[in-house]
């Protein structure tokens, strides 16, 4: 005798559909979310290293050993700075203000002014403070002990590595950078920037594990050290994934 063959039931076909469904909205999520970090922490990669690369490229060019010496940095405004630096790194204007979040709540910290923010040839938007306060150590020797490379901080440096694209949240997309003497950028929360406003100790006060509020990286601080974090635990974004899911911006 024939066997018959056997099928499926239009009860086992939804069934399996439906726990298909379940699966994939369990999954989706997650995966978009690993997409969305990874993407993140290219583009600040990126924009970090060409920023220190041409600095660096222009220390060697103008022949001077710290990258305050650039002819760029005896500008007495910002505007001032950014064409002396569109020399070497490409920035182009910017025509709308730009807001920029906390981590924990999404509140608004400040808002950039349009003349004060550039776009890089990443797509990335920089805004530069403090460059008229250069701020050097008072113990460089101590600070290289500890392995520390920052002695001299020239700037501060923002990096929004999305540009307009929200949400515009420290620790998310926005990042916060030293620029010290040999034109490399140090992330805030990273262990250089914490001896260095330690004054060469070497304890995490300064650092995105045990520091204060403005260090600190965790979904109770605004994520002003977030950089050092991403840097440390080796260029990845490994705190944000489920909070996203319960939060949206």
């Amino acid at each position: 005798m024939k066997r018959k063959k056997s099928a499926f039931t239009l009860a086992e076909v939804l069934i399996t559909i439906g726990l298909l469904g379940v699966i994939a909205s369990l999954t989706l999520p997650t995966l978009a979310t690993n997409v969305s970090a990874q993407q993140l922490v290219a583009a600040l990669k990126t924009t970090q290293a060409s920023i220190s690369d041409k600095l660096d490229a222009a220390m060697a060019l103008e022949d001077v050993p710290f990258v305050r010496d650039l002819k760029a940095f005896d500008s007495a405004t910002l505007p001032e700075l950014y064409k002396g630096l569109s020399k070497y790194l490409r920035l182009d204007a910017v025509t709308e203000d730009h807001e920029v979040h906390s981590l924990s709540d999404g509140s608004l910290l400040t808002t950039w002014k349009a003349a004060d923010i550039r776009q890089t040839n990443t797509k990335a938007f920089i805004y530069i403070t403090d460059f008229l306060a250069d701020a050097p150590s008072t113990t460089p020797l101590l600070i290289k002990q500890n392995g520390g490379q920052v002695i001299r901080r020239t700037a501060v440096v923002y990096i929004d590595v999305n540009g307009y694209a929200k949400p515009n949240r420290f620790g998310y997309d926005v990042y916060k950078y030293y620029l010290a003497q040999n034109g490399r950028l140090y992330p805030v929360g990273g262990s250089d920037v914490s001896l260095f406003t330690t004054n060469g100790a070497s304890d995490e006060s300064s650092d995105w594990k045990n520091g204060s509020e403005e260090y600190a990286c965790n979904w109770n601080s605004p994520g002003y050290g977030c950089a050092g974090r991403i840097e440390d635990e080796g260029w990845k974004i490994t705190y944000f994934g489920k909070r996203l899911k319960d939060k949206k911006d």
